[in-house]
């Protein structure tokens, strides 16, 4: 006997909400369309979120120079902390809008978002006006040189000011992804880095304000994105839209919402601080020789690329599985997972082949052909393409225990793995070099599939 499915024509709730768009639905149709549906937008938007940053360092280093360069890396690992805790908390949010919106209960949904509104915008200002007024002590406290301290704090102040707007953005945007809606966020994205590319360029080349002119032109691209999303919803999905009557605080909301942004806060800012100590652990055996630190940029280029990937995978089947675990259908979702799994560990397997017998003409692309650099480049993208079927594999759990609201699972499977990566390549630097970060991070992949595999299917065993 099938469970109850949400009606899949338009209709309007009972609560005087809008009609639901048909073509949204994940509970019916054939699976491997949907699930590429969800993952291609998802992946350019990925790639263009990398292209985001690039940008604004092409600029600088061309207009401004090398010192303003160094001083904006020292203030985007600022700026990163404060992005990966937004995305992640609207990320744990976004798989309860997927629920409701399986569900069929666009009365709850609104009143999720209203919640999450709240709650996360209001946690993001006040982590805004923290940072503006412990700016100083903060840079301080990373060891910011004297010499960059002036532009890094002029590039902060700016990008601190506008991180509502990238509150807003990551919040819509993680909206319409709920409800299967992944190209909308993927266009808005397209068109604020066009703009922000322009902005940027007259900002800083014609009007010469220096670093700041290229984070206006950040916090400016962010507040286009949430505008552009903004008004997508008001008129392309309506039942979206929060309504006098849905904007409550509702207690069993509030606490499901805290919990699931929370932990998934906490696990993309764990993730984030690991690769800090990564780089760190990379940075003490640079003391006297400098190349690791330029193979270590290189490989991260290239990985950063892979993995967006399996990322992207990894959301596809997270908004797949919620939207069927809300309807009921626990078949279909793990269908879904199977089907997305298969998908995203091909892909695996095509990208540790590539970085195997490739790593050579890769780290070319970054680094002087036949360099030290680039030989330990070359080196550690084969050693670390031994372990990438984990990784891909990792993130296909992450997608199922993160649709199906397990979301403690995934900052624990994190949590553990990082501890493991961090630890490896500390005792193991000395002895190894890079390579001993490559031999690092395969281990913590190693054991997080350990970790999640147990846990998937003991939860399999109880339901059986």
């Amino acid at each position: 006997m099938k469970p109850n499915r949400p009606p899949l024509r338009p209709r309007t709730t009972s609560t005087g909400g809008h009609a639901v768009s048909r073509p949204l639905h994940l509970t019916s149709g054939p699976i491997t369309s949907q699930l590429l549906g969800l993952c291609l937008p998802l992946l350019c938007a990925n790639v263009l979120q990398q292209l985001y940053n690039i940008a604004n360092s092409l600029i600088v280093t061309r207009y401004i120079g090398g010192q303003a360069f160094a001083a904006l890396g020292v203030a985007e690992s600022v700026m990163n902390l404060y992005i990966y805790v937004i995305t992640g908390a609207c990320m744990g949010s976004s798989v309860l809008i997927a629920q409701f919106y399986g569900e069929g209960d666009m009365a709850k949904l609104r009143r999720q978002l209203y919640v999450s509104a709240v709650l996360i915008g209001g946690c993001t200002l006040t982590a805004v006006v923290l940072g503006q007024l412990f700016l100083p002590q903060l840079l301080a406290l990373i060891q910011t040189p004297q010499e960059l301290m002036a532009d890094a704090a002029h590039y902060l102040r700016v990008i601190l000011a506008g991180m509502v707007f990238t509150f807003a953005y990551n919040y819509l945007a993680s909206t319409l992804r709920a409800v299967g809606d992944t190209r909308a966020a993927l266009y808005f994205l397209l068109l604020s880095l066009g703009y922000n590319l322009i902005a940027a360029w007259l900002l800083v080349a014609v009007l010469d304000l220096g670093i700041t002119g290229t984070a206006l032109a950040t916090a400016s691209a962010q507040f286009l994105s949430a505008l552009l999303c903004a008004l997508y919803i008001k008129k392309r999905r309506p039942f979206l839209a929060i309504t006098r009557q849905d904007a409550r605080l509702d207690a069993t909301l509030i606490r499901r919402t805290s919990s699931y942004a929370a932990v998934a806060a906490l696990q993309q800012s764990s993730l984030y601080l690991g690769k800090l100590l990564i780089q760190s652990a990379v940075n003490g055996i640079s003391l006297v020789d400098s190349a690791p630190i330029s193979a270590f940029a290189a490989a991260t280029r290239v990985e950063n690329f892979t993995q967006a990937f399996g990322i992207s995978g990894c959301e596809a089947i997270a908004i797949f599985v919620a939207q069927n675990v809300g309807a009921g259908d626990r078949k279909r979702a793990l269908q879904g997972f199977a089907r997305g799994a298969g998908m995203v560990l091909s892909t695996g397997a095509f990208f540790a082949l590539l970085l195997f017998f490739a790593g050579v003409p890769l780290s070319s692309l970054f680094l002087q052909p036949g360099s030290r650099d680039a030989a330990l480049c070359a080196s550690y993208l084969r050693n670390i393409a031994l372990f990438y079927l984990l990784s891909f594999t990792g993130h296909t759990f992450v997608g199922w225990f993160r649709g199906t609201g397990r979301m403690n699972i995934t900052f624990w499977g994190t949590t553990l793995q990082i501890v493991v990566r961090v630890t490896a390549s500390y005792l193991l630097v000395d002895s190894l070099g890079l390579d001993a970060v490559a031999f690092a991070t395969g281990g913590g992949w190693v054991l997080i599939v350990v970790f999640q595999l147990t846990v998937f299917f003991l939860e399999r065993r109880k339901q059986t």
